[in-house]
């Protein structure tokens, strides 16, 4: 039996006995998980996948891949349309990324290597999750959420050019474009897209739940307290590494943990950059799931996972003192129009003003020839 299979039905016990040992506690959890999907999840998720399915569809991504050549090919070494789930990766979050890239590679639009490539650096948290959630609502600052998009932005963009030269030149392929879409393919266009973000959600939805159960299944029986003793020889209090342990399963619960630590704000927004940025089990989980019909390589995936959270949590260290500068001034939840919140959300708002842009241009002119 193979080393995976044993770690799975080792994992299926566990969450069997926990659910007969403590069931009021993991039926709270998997409510929690089921509300946190219905409510967060769902309407956030279905429209934007359901989107992205009918621009794939309609052509529109070849045309902006077209417009967006010129930028792509010298920076990652990639065609165009790599930019689609980049960026649109970047607007939404996990596992949005993924999901783009399994499309473009079933199309026949991306090789199987140019698909490993993108999905080393195209699977990120979004804006929402790091402002709102992690910035605001656990560290009380929103300038620290816009840190973490730009530290997750600037790491994926060194991974994305750190694995063009670590793998070897792809041989280009003939890009096609679509002339004209009529009123059918249009309507069944639409149709195959719906259908696909459902699906695509209720799978979201199953591993949200499972590893939320997971999770407090560990968290009854103190597992994450035990691992924490076993790294005692860190220079961590046992509440950081606890935090950090936790988000290895999941991020929310592991970052929230790490607002709470005793430790150095520097060190655990650091630790939190890097949760965010490699996504945790349950994100891998949910990544794996949505490309289940793509051969691509498990190891390849995770390697760059890791050196985009490694990049993204040394960026956040070493430019930390320019955040505290900014967060030293006193700014308004949520809000845009002061000096702080201006200067560090349009770092990430022009990057996608000019995706919007290119994409506009993509729907309103065809390509010609």
């Amino acid at each position: 039996m193979k080393k995976s299979s044993l770690v799975l039905g080792f994992c299926a016990c566990f969450l069997i006995y926990a659910l007969l040992r403590f069931p009021e506690a993991m039926l709270a959890a998997s409510a929690e998980s089921v509300q946190l999907w219905l409510t967060k999840v769902f309407p956030s998720l279905f429209p934007f996948i359901a989107t992205c399915g009918l621009l794939l569809r309609i052509g529109a991504a070849e045309r902006m891949g077209a417009a967006l050549r010129p930028l792509m090919q010298p920076l990652f070494g990639l065609p165009g349309i790599a930019a689609f789930p980049f960026f649109l990766g970047i607007l939404s979050g996990y596992p949005m990324g993924a999901k783009i890239t399994g499309m473009l590679y079933e199309k026949k639009l991306l090789t199987l290597e140019e698909a490993q490539h993108i999905l080393a650096f195209s699977n990120n948290p979004g804006p929402l999750f790091l402002i709102g959630t992690i910035g605001v609502a656990f560290f009380g600052v929103p300038v620290f959420g816009y840190a973490l998009l730009l530290c997750s932005f600037l790491g994926a963009i060194t991974t994305g050019i750190l694995w063009r030269f670590l793998r070897k030149d792809y041989a280009s392929m003939p890009r096609t474009y679509p002339s004209s879409v009529s009123a059918s393919s249009v309507t069944e266009a639409l149709s195959a897209s719906v259908a696909d973000a459902v699906n695509t959600v209720l799978l979201i939805g199953g591993y949200l739940i499972l590893f939320g159960a997971l999770s407090e299944a560990m968290e009854q029986t103190n597992f994450f307290s035990l691992l924490s003793r076993l790294l005692f020889f860190l220079p961590l209090s046992p509440e950081t590494l606890r935090g950090f342990c936790s988000g290895i399963l999941e991020i929310t619960n592991g970052a929230y943990l790490l607002s709470l630590s005793p430790d150095g704000i520097r060190l655990r927004l650091a630790l939190v950059s890097f949760l965010v940025s490699f996504g945790g089990l349950s994100i891998l989980g949910q990544t794996l799931g949505v490309l289940a019909n793509i051969p691509i390589s498990k190891k390849d995936y995770f390697k760059g996972k890791l050196s985009n959270a490694l990049f993204s949590s040394l960026l956040f260290y070493f430019l930390y003192p320019f955040f505290q500068q900014h967060a030293q001034k006193a700014v308004p939840v949520f809000s845009f129009f002061t000096e702080t919140a201006f200067t560090l959300s349009i770092l990430w708002i022009l990057p996608s003003l000019f995706f919007l842009g290119v994409l506009c241009y993509a729907l309103l002119f065809k390509r010609k020839g």
